[in-house]
């Protein structure tokens, strides 16, 4: 019998003597932007949070309490921190959150359940402008834990308006053999057919940011991302260690009118990459 259920794992003093270092590295990058910390609980009302949750309400861990309510183990941030910033933060916007706390999730493929993650999240009126300092600060962050090898790829719903939806649905699972040409990652000319994403793409290399790719296969859910939403690889390690994006329409679930933009990175990929990273 196994100690542990699958995607679990202990952290022995020297594992978290590494990540307290790597967490204390990002916080001071992000606090340098006036984020401040929040905790969201680790069990939330399930018929309370689905509205938000799109895709993801279907790896949720779910159970009841003794009342018959169906509640559910934190499965992301961004749609507690959405509930949150609708109701009692409401008046406060502006707002500029962090976290490092886990989520966890049903993933049969990655074997993860719980996932430790660091992430940003802001809320209230944003514009092009606040979309690039959060994925600069992306950078600045990997930056200063030591990962130098990453790429952002970035992506927008405009790019697949005019997609069918056999191909749509090819791209979300990853059959790129279904779809008419195999989808390119590259610079501006895959941004062509959305304005918005040319734009950030634009102003994204003027300020230097070299690392920056549009990757027409990223696709995400788009009950969740509204506009630009990215992907950020380590390039040694050869995986998606972190994503985030543009995601008014997880507020609107909750009744509330206001901008939306985040990510995310999970802090086990980001120490295997950092162990992985080439010279």
């Amino acid at each position: 019998m196994k100690q542990l259920p699958m995607g679990f794992r202990d952290y022995l003093p020297e594992d978290i003597k590494k990540r307290d270092h790597l967490i204390d590295c990002m916080t001071t990058v992000v606090k340098q932007h006036q984020y401040q910390r929040i905790i969201t609980p680790v069990l939330e009302n399930f018929n309370f949070l689905e509205k938000g949750l799109g895709a993801l309400a279907n790896d949720c861990i779910r159970f009841y309490d003794g009342a018959g309510t169906p509640l559910v183990l934190r499965p992301d941030h961004t749609t507690s921190i959405a509930r949150i910033a609708s109701t009692r933060l409401l008046d406060a916007m502006p707002i500029k959150l962090y976290y490092h706390d886990p989520v966890f999730r049903k993933d049969p493929l990655l074997g993860e359940t719980e996932i430790f993650q660091f992430g940003c999240e802001q809320v209230g009126e944003i514009s092009q402008k606040e979309e690039i300092q959060m994925i600069r600060m992306v950078h600045d962050i990997c930056a200063a834990v030591g990962l130098n090898d990453i790429e952002i790829h970035v992506s927008h719903p405009q790019l697949y308006a005019n997609m069918t939806t056999h191909h749509r649905e090819a791209l979300r699972k990853g059959e790129v053999h279904l779809l008419p040409e195999i989808p390119r990652k590259g610079g501006a000319d895959l941004a062509e057919k959305s304005p918005d994403l040319l734009a950030l793409l634009t102003q994204l290399v003027d300020v230097g940011m070299t690392n920056v790719f549009v990757n027409v296969g990223l696709f995400k859910d788009d009950s969740t991302y509204n506009g630009v939403f990215f992907d950020v690889v380590s390039r040694s390690f050869g995986k998606v260690i972190g994503s985030g994006g543009r995601y008014d329409s997880v507020l609107r679930a909750f009744n509330c009118t206001s901008n939306a933009f985040g990510f995310s990175l999970r802090l086990h990929y980001l120490e295997q990459a950092l162990c992985r990273q080439t010279p």
